[in-house]
């Protein structure tokens, strides 16, 4: 055997994985099909990181919503988002609380890659890059044979944190899927998660491509509960929290997108905009872009607002978005569905029918709603796959 361990994957769960077994004094190797490791995880929240969200494991859990959060139960009851925060401060990474949500104190994603790749280096824990593994192979003494183009390395142990399908340019190309059904095992289908809604040219929301941010809407469509946070407006695409979380709950409950209506102006009722209507109608007389920019909207989108065929207040508070349809899965932050729950072992991450194969984080059918979600679970499934590792040495 060539090592302990062999990790498929340098992104978040792939590296942390890495560092915990160098901690357990696993003999671990990383392979990565890209130039350089944690590509996606430099994209995090436009490379601030927010590596996890505030709150108790329950209140954690609570947010994924069934299946995810009962199998994700034993992995971030036993390394919550305050867990990873210690262990990176104990990097020399200090941290901070913005909101909800856990980011390095600089902001910067580099800060957070560079410390677990720095520390691999000190421990002499091997990456080997531009190397795609091709072919997994179970060896009849025990272990697994992983074949790529130019080489091949057996381990006792594999451990599979290759991603989604979301983002392929970072790597993430559904490896994990293809490596599944090789070894007969079951997957779901991949959909888009927490991904951008496109509008049609005419709406107007559409505004070019100058981007525009309203810190706080809700949005919801047929079937979704309400879903509050920002929106970012930008050729004719719509973003942010509200729209994220939305799309995601449509497609982990297998739901069409149908009659997105979203509310501008949360926090204001529409008594009370009416009220400020006919004063602004005093005001300002048949000025609607001057008036709607006295309600709260933005001047762009005051102007185009100005031009809607219907009562602006009424399109205020409950906008139906014209023509609008999902953003493919290429463009989506998380991949819903991969490799099926049922094969794994939510105590261990170890497959239930292969023993010595783990799996950790995207590469899984596991995800969850923006705010540090998909990283804590990437990072606490990594840390429970180690774990039980050590324990079987």
């Amino acid at each position: 055997m060539n090592c302990d361990l062999l990790i498929i994957g340098a992104g978040a769960a792939g590296l942390f994985a890495a560092c915990r077994a160098a901690e357990a004094g696993l003999r671990a190797v990383v392979m990565e099909r890209r130039h350089r490791p944690g590509l996606k995880l430099l994209m995090c929240a436009n490379n601030r990181c927010n590596f996890g969200h505030v709150g108790t494991a329950e209140e954690l859990l609570k947010a994924y919503g069934e299946p995810v959060s009962s199998f994700l139960a034993p992995a971030v009851r036993a390394f919550p988002s305050t867990a990873m925060a210690r262990w990176l401060e104990s990097l020399g990474v200090p941290v901070k609380r913005s909101g909800q949500r856990f980011y390095p104190a600089s902001e910067k994603g580099d800060d957070v890659l560079h410390a677990m790749t720095d520390y691999l280096r000190e421990a002499q824990i091997p990456i080997i890059y531009n190397c795609s593994a091709e072919k997994i192979e179970t060896v009849k003494t025990g272990g697994f044979r992983v074949l790529t183009s130019n080489l091949s390395l057996e381990c006792r142990r594999l451990l599979l944190a290759v991603g989604g399908c979301s983002y392929p340019r970072t790597g993430s190309t559904g490896d994990g899927m293809l490596f599944a059904q090789s070894l007969g095992l079951e997957t779901e289908a991949p959909r888009a998660g927490l991904v951008g809604i496109q509008c049609e040219e005419g709406d107007p929301l559409n505004l070019g491509r100058e981007p525009l941010e309203l810190e706080t809407i809700t949005a919801c469509a047929d079937g979704t509960p309400v879903f509050e946070g920002n929106l970012i407006i930008e050729d004719g695409i719509l973003r942010g929290s509200a729209v994220y979380d939305l799309t995601r709950w449509l497609s982990r409950q297998r739901l069409p997108l149908a009659n997105l209506q979203i509310d501008l102006l949360p926090e204001r009722s529409l008594e009370s905009l009416k009220k400020r209507w006919e004063m602004l109608c005093e005001r300002h007389g048949n000025d609607d872009v001057l008036k709607l920019n006295g309600l709260g909207l933005p001047q762009r989108l005051a102007r185009s607002f100005a031009r809607y065929r219907d009562f602006p207040l009424d399109a205020i508070k409950s906008y139906p978005v014209q023509g609008c349809g999902m953003r493919p899965l290429r463009e989506a932050i998380v991949t819903i569905g991969g490799i099926a729950l049922k094969e794994f072992s939510p105590d261990s991450m170890e497959c239930r029918t292969i023993p010595g194969l783990y799996a950790a984080g995207e590469c899984l059918d596991i995800d969850g709603p923006t705010g540090g979600y998909n990283l804590e679970a990437a990072f606490a499934t990594a840390n429970l796959a180690i774990r039980d590792m050590s324990k079987k040495r």
